[in-house]
This record gives structure tokens, sequence and C-alpha cells, in this order.
């Protein structure tokens, strides 16, 4: 069975920079990665499961419907969106890995590409900063958020890997 993903191939390119002739292949590994990788661990298994269960059935409403809207989407899409910039140039197959260098055009170089990215990925930051103060007055409301529990415990996430002082 396929992975629910969080996002469409057109909320990816009509709301970053990806463009809507980009193989949707090429960046949907992102958007799991991402759900995995971010999405799980910020909301905790239970959570998580219970968005997942939700989407795929009658859908969700109320302060879960918000939580997927206002942050969870917004999050996936900035996030995936910079890991897949940061792969984007690269391709994997039977003859090793290459460097796609088209006719006409100027290859930009590694400092732009990772600043590229640490853009998105600040973007996705700064929605994970809003989920933080949303959780915080919500959470009794939302009795699948537990920061202990026997899967992925709820966490605070860092996608920039910043140092705060």
């Amino acid at each position: 069975m396929a992975e629910l993903l969080f996002l469409t191939p057109q909320e990816m390119t009509q709301t970053t920079i990806i463009g809507g002739n980009v193989d949707t292949d090429k960046y949907t590994m992102c958007i799991l990665n991402t759900q995995v990788r971010i999405i799980e661990p910020l909301l905790g298994s239970e959570l998580y499961e219970k968005i997942k269960t939700d989407l795929a059935g009658a859908g969700l409403s109320g302060l879960y419907l918000t939580l997927f809207t206002d942050y969870v989407k917004p999050i996936t899409k900035f996030e995936s969106c910079a890991d897949y910039i940061a792969i984007a140039p690269y391709m994997l197959n039977n003859g090793g890995l290459f460097k796609s260098n088209p006719e006409n055009v100027e290859v930009v170089s590694k400092v732009e590409v990772d600043a590229l990215s640490e853009r998105y990925s600040s973007m996705a930051q700064s929605y994970i900063v809003r989920f933080e103060k949303f959780i915080s007055l919500n959470e009794l409301s939302i009795p699948e958020y537990k920061i202990s529990q026997d899967k992925v415990d709820a966490q605070s996430i860092d996608v920039n890997n910043c140092w705060y002082f």
C-alpha cells in the first residue's frame, strides 16, 4: 500500500520554487521523508497516526483540521522543498552518480543551492515555532499529543540545527 502523503504535487509546484514540469517521482520521496523525519517526531506517533487515519477516511475537523492546515502542511511543504533543492541536480542509476548539466544554462553553485535550501528550511522552522505555541495552548484538547509514548515521542524540532543562546 502506498504511503499517504500530506501534500499533492500541485501544492508543491504552485507554492514553492519547484516547477510544474518536474517529475513528481523526483520529490515525492522528500515529502515522505519529511513526514517521517520531521512531522512524526513533532507530533508523536499517536497524533501522527490519527491524522493519517482521519485523512484517509472521513477527513479532519476542528482543532485537528487547524493543526493540519496551518502547521503540518506548511512544515511538510517547506522542508520537503528544502530537501529536494539539495538533491535535485543529482541522479543515481546503474552507471553511477551524475549531476545534471543541461545546455545553455548556468549551473548554480553549491553555496547558492545550500542558501536556497536553508531559506526553505527556515520557513519550515517558523511554522514549527508557531506549531509549538499552538500545541501548548491546545494540548489538553488533543489527547493524542503526548510527550512520552510507546512509539516516537513528541519533541521539539529544529530543522536549521541552530544554536540558541
